[in-house]
């Protein structure tokens, strides 16, 4: 079985598909990119083309090793996002920074009704800070 191996240039492409594009609007729904380890970097290229995307309703990224620095950018750039209703962040090397980043996101988002952050290293400090962020939220539709 050979591993799937992500470079600059392929997460630049992804971005470019599911972002602002000169072809036209995005018309993809869904996006499972489980297993393809993109890692920090590869996030940071996602995160802009994930800002201004109006197409994506489920976005599966498990296991893609994202970490922390990963984690912020996701965060940053769905905190404004309005169509995305899935996120799958099973297993990505997130530790309590990233839990307070996700909980900053979830303090605005206004669309999320389902994340998954199982298998990851939130702790009590993380989870508390998610919690926080949902009650912040009168607007949020997480379950």
């Amino acid at each position: 079985m050979m591993k799937a191996k992500f470079n600059a240039k392929d997460m630049e492409l992804l971005a470019y598909m599911i972002g602002d594009n000169p072809m036209g609007a995005c018309q993809i729904t869904s996006l499972d990119i489980m297993k393809c380890p993109i890692g920090k970097e590869g996030a940071k290229f996602l995160a802009p083309a994930l800002k201004v995307n109006k197409s994506l309703i489920t976005l599966d990224l498990s296991s893609c090793k994202l970490g922390v620095s990963g984690m912020y950018a996701l965060s940053d750039a769905l905190t404004d996002n309005d169509t995305l209703k899935s996120l799958n962040l099973y297993r990505n090397i997130l530790d309590v920074d990233g839990a307070r980043s996700i909980g900053k996101m979830l303090a605005k988002n206004k669309s999320l009704e389902f994340l998954d952050l199982g298998h990851n290293r939130v702790r009590d400090t993380g989870l508390k800070a998610i919690c926080a962020g949902v009650a912040q939220n009168a607007n949020s539709k997480l379950n």
